[in-house]
């Protein structure tokens, strides 16, 4: 797809470049009273609005299972022909909605949950347990959920409305046959954008200073400020580099052997570790997790005094949810040509037990080495040393430089593989109109690409700490909740209406046959032109 300027949305992409700027500038100018807010606003928002994510996370469950196992989760997506096979799609959809962070948290996580047991847990070995088990709830099904309670209504829209715009508002607006005003649909954008940004600065002002210090661990290179930039702009090339090349070219293959490599760590720590252990901790925390999976879900722990579920629950629902609208674009266009129940299934059901695997091995390679002594995991974490915690793991395995290596080429690689799917979200919800095949331009791509290597580089400026980090997703979506939440249910009655009165055999042929339909016949078109006389 040819760069037009015709076709992007200028004003939209102007005005969130100078949000990102303006905050990078209030950031350096006024660094502790930024910290100082957002701090508050974020006690403020996880202690008395944490429950409303608790509960948009179990509608979003309730409605995506009814949907995939219900007649309606034979509609095709696009075609009958997927573009991508069922593996790259959970590799794409896995490295852009997961990558680099759980590299991060995939050693620590645990010991911060062991740190802090729930439900009146004070054995230490049952407080273990828990503890993998709330790492592998944290980054399973219901973060999955998360992000297809706004990947499938665009689907829906894109593939059988066929309306081209990749936007919130276009998606919102075609639900309500063309009934919203201009401003609100910018308003929606406008936030949009800023949610995903939110998002990935947050993943990125966590990852790079852990790559840098590995990085400064394997090679002797100074850990400082310079090389964190470093990392930033070598990073910034491959992704762009990849981002240009296209999703087909650069970011499938990409994906898929970052999942291999991946693989092949996981391998390295099971054999060099307590295998038995290592196996015997992952069944544990994954069945307790299954089986505790509701009370986890509804877990506000009202009469603690510590707040876990607040700022770890609530914490990394709002990091998913952040992540959604982002990820939700990407999972649209990967997912042409695949099922409704496919594309929910592969998801969260693979989504959710390759997280298992990770955090089962990389938690309990870590944990074991706090149980026996070796390491004092506690100390590192309670003096807010994380990174630190990750060094003395691999310096305490037989093969430390080997880890160090692997670990930093895999982090590099979803790192990539996000930044890589965020960009080309951020291009497509700037675009007025993609073509069938949801092809954004390149060279659109490549300004988005930039865009993203500033985020990382203004926190490192600030020495950004994790409560400020955590403040960006979390405030941001308390606007967004709502609004994905009537995307969902107008979505659904618009599905109703169309294959409600048909049987279940015959619901995938009529979304084949909705294809043929005459695109110049839809509402879309007419929005569009209205769109851009009222812009003009």
């Amino acid at each position: 797809m040819k760069l037009k300027t015709s076709e992007l949305d200028l004003q939209l992409t102007f005005i969130s470049f100078t949000s990102v700027l303006l905050l990078g500038v209030l950031a350096v100018l006024y660094p502790e009273s930024v910290k100082t807010t957002m701090g508050s606003m974020l006690d403020f928002t996880v202690v008395n609005l944490g429950s409303g994510f608790l509960w948009y996370t179990l509608f979003a469950t309730a409605f995506l299972l009814y949907l995939a196992f219900s007649k309606y989760g034979t509609i095709r997506l696009g075609g009958d022909k997927p573009k991508f096979t069922k593996f790259q799609l959970f590799a794409m959809a896995l490295s852009a909605g997961m990558g680099a962070s759980t590299m991060y948290w995939g050693f620590i996580e645990s010991t911060y949950y062991f740190m802090d047991p729930q439900f009146g847990i004070v054995d230490k070995a049952m407080a273990m347990e828990y503890a993998s088990a709330y790492n592998m709830f944290h980054w399973g099904a219901a973060g999955w959920f998360c992000y297809l309670i706004v990947a499938i209504p665009f689907s829906i829209v894109f593939y059988l409305k066929k309306n081209r715009r990749m936007s919130l508002s276009g998606v919102l607006n075609s639900l309500f046959n063309d009934r919203l005003p201009v401003w609100v649909q910018k308003l929606i954008d406008l936030l949009f954008i800023i949610t995903t940004l939110a998002a990935t600065a947050l993943t990125l002002g966590l990852g790079i200073p852990m790559i840098s210090s590995n990085l400064s661990a394997l090679t002797g290179i100074p850990d400082n400020l310079f090389l964190g930039i470093g990392v930033i702009l070598a990073l910034s090339v491959v992704f762009s580099l990849s981002s240009y090349i296209g999703i087909e070219k650069g970011m499938a293959r990409l994906s898929s052997a970052t999942i291999y490599i991946c693989a092949g760590f996981i391998g390295i720590i099971f054999i060099i570790g307590p295998s038995a252990l290592i196996l015997n901790n992952t069944t544990n925390g994954l069945g307790i997790m299954l089986s505790d999976y509701l009370r986890m879900s509804t877990n506000t722990d009202p009469f603690g005094s510590t707040l876990f579920p607040q700022y770890w629950t609530v914490f990394f629902l709002a990091n998913w949810i952040s992540y959604s609208p982002g990820v939700g674009v990407f999972i649209t266009k990967i997912s042409q040509g695949h099922r409704v129940r496919d594309v929910v299934l592969i998801l969260v059901g693979a989504g959710t037990l390759g997280s298992a695997v990770i955090f089962g091995v990389f938690g309990t390679y870590t944990m074991n080495f706090i149980n026996t002594g070796v390491i004092d995991g506690v100390s590192l974490i309670q003096a807010n040393q994380p990174t630190e915690l990750v060094r003395e793991v691999f310096n305490q395995s037989p093969i430390p430089a080997v880890l160090t290596a692997v670990y930093l080429v895999t982090m590099v690689l979803f790192t990539v593989t996000t930044l890589d799917g965020t960009s080309y979200s951020l291009a497509g919800i700037a675009t007025k109109r993609l073509d069938e095949n949801a092809n954004v331009s390149p060279l659109f791509r490549l300004f988005w690409c930039l865009l993203l290597t500033v985020l990382p580089i203004i926190f490192l400026l600030i020495n950004a700490d994790l409560n400020i980090l955590k403040s960006f997703p979390v405030l941001i979506i308390v606007l967004m909740v709502p609004i994905f939440t009537i995307t969902a249910i107008k979505a659904l009655k618009y599905i109703q209406s169309e294959f409600g009165h048909l049987e279940p055999n015959q619901v995938e042929q009529h979304s084949l046959d909705m294809l043929e339909r005459d695109p110049s016949n839809t509402v879309e078109d007419k929005q569009e032109t209205k769109l851009e006389i009222q812009t003009a």
